[in-house]
């Protein structure tokens, strides 16, 4: 099931009162849960059917956290996508984005929650991580009571433009994330970006060399430094990298962040 199928099942829910409490802080902090939300308050058939589908979705990441990006919950998927694989949600349950990720993201991260608790709409954001292209979708929880608003992630990994389609279809509004971490690709400068974009695009060299008003010796000179810096000496490979990334030329803009915080 895609995004857009999981949505239409969250869209049957709302979550109405608090009479389970928001559970044992040391439970949470420990990952044992096995249904936050149902600690919320949400005690709900429905809401167990759509537990059950994002905890059995293969390669979905799941998050519940507060406006103020406090991961009440994450799975092991999650924190695989945003901090390698070693990563254990144990690590980052309990803590704010603040605490483990880049400022420039963060920001970015938290002005978007705060757009989304205002609209009362759910939004999917597209974002390179890790050097891969994710999808997003952030919906708000609303809640009855003086309890904090809430918003549940789900981030699946799109390796091929026809992923990345399926996992666009929907009724929300989609927003592209001004922040990015290339992974290897960080290596590249701007232009070598562009061109290895395009060579995702399956442009040939031609093709770039007339679309950047360059030579075809310099589009040529710019595939070798790049297949040089990733240690790739194949154009088709080059191209399955740049698709892996959802790579297009407008990325070469954004605000590259490095995994410790560090803005490059």
């Amino acid at each position: 099931m895609g995004l857009n199928g999981i949505g239409g099942l969250l869209r049957g829910w709302r979550a109405r009162s608090l009479p389970c409490g928001m559970g044992d802080a040391e439970n949470r902090k420990s990952g044992e849960s096995e249904n936050p939300l149902s600690e919320l308050g949400a005690c709900e058939p429905m809401l167990e059917a759509v537990w059950s589908v994002l905890t059995t979705e293969p390669g979905t990441g799941v998050g519940l956290l507060t406006a103020e990006g406090e991961l009440l919950y994450v799975n092991e998927q999650a924190v695989k996508i945003f901090h390698g694989p070693d990563a254990k949600p144990a690590e980052y349950t309990g803590r704010k984005w603040e605490d483990h990720m880049p400022e420039d993201w963060t920001k970015e991260r938290l002005a978007l929650l705060q757009r989304i608790r205002v609209s009362g709409k759910p939004v999917l954001l597209r974002n390179i991580w890790r050097g891969q292209q994710h999808f997003t979708y952030i919906y708000p929880i609303q809640r009855e009571g003086d309890g904090p608003d809430l918003f549940l992630t789900i981030t699946r990994r799109a390796e091929s433009d026809e992923q990345a389609e399926e996992l666009a279809k929907g009724d929300y509004e989609w927003i592209d994330a001004e922040v990015a971490n290339l992974g290897p690709l960080d290596a590249l400068s701007a232009r070598e970006l562009e061109v290895l974009a395009l060579l995702g695009q399956g442009l040939s060299v031609k093709e770039i060399a007339k679309l950047l008003y360059r030579s075809e010796h310099t589009i040529v000179s710019h595939r070798k430094a790049i297949g040089a810096k990733l240690g790739v000496d194949d154009r088709v490979k080059l191209a399955l990298i740049a698709r892996r990334a959802g790579l297009t030329v407008r990325d070469v803009e954004r605000t590259r962040v490095e995994e410790d915080g560090a803005k490059t």
